[in-house]
């Protein structure tokens, strides 16, 4: 599908205050979980929080979704915390399942702009 890549939704909100040399993940999704641990090593511990959101249009039970239709299966979400204080989001739509290569550019559009 060469010509056709989703585009990447994002936001910086806030600079951190000091350089990120660690990140620690909340994932609800076993799967997403998975997958971004493939691309960092996460810790425990970190004053920074990567949390993730994902959602399938397939399980949506809004009438007027089902009527309009939508050109995307779902999403996902990262949103990049210290402490409670968002200071990034990005996001990207995908069509069938989620696949290592949407993490993987969510990911690595999160290290280049927060610049970690």
């Amino acid at each position: 599908m060469a010509g056709c890549q989703q585009k990447v939704y994002k936001k910086i909100y806030h600079k951190p205050s000091h350089p990120i040399t660690c990140l620690r993940l909340e994932a609800k999704n076993p799967i997403t979980a998975f997958m971004l641990k493939k691309e960092y090593p996460f810790s425990t511990s970190c004053p920074f929080r990567l949390r993730t959101l994902s959602h399938y249009v397939t399980t949506c039970t809004s009438a007027k979704a089902k009527a309009l239709g939508t050109d995307f299966d779902g999403y996902l979400r990262l949103e990049l915390y210290e402490g409670n204080r968002l200071l990034y989001r990005n996001q990207q739509d995908f069509k069938g399942c989620l696949r290592q290569n949407i993490v993987h550019t969510l990911f690595r559009a999160l290290r280049r702009d927060m610049n970690f």
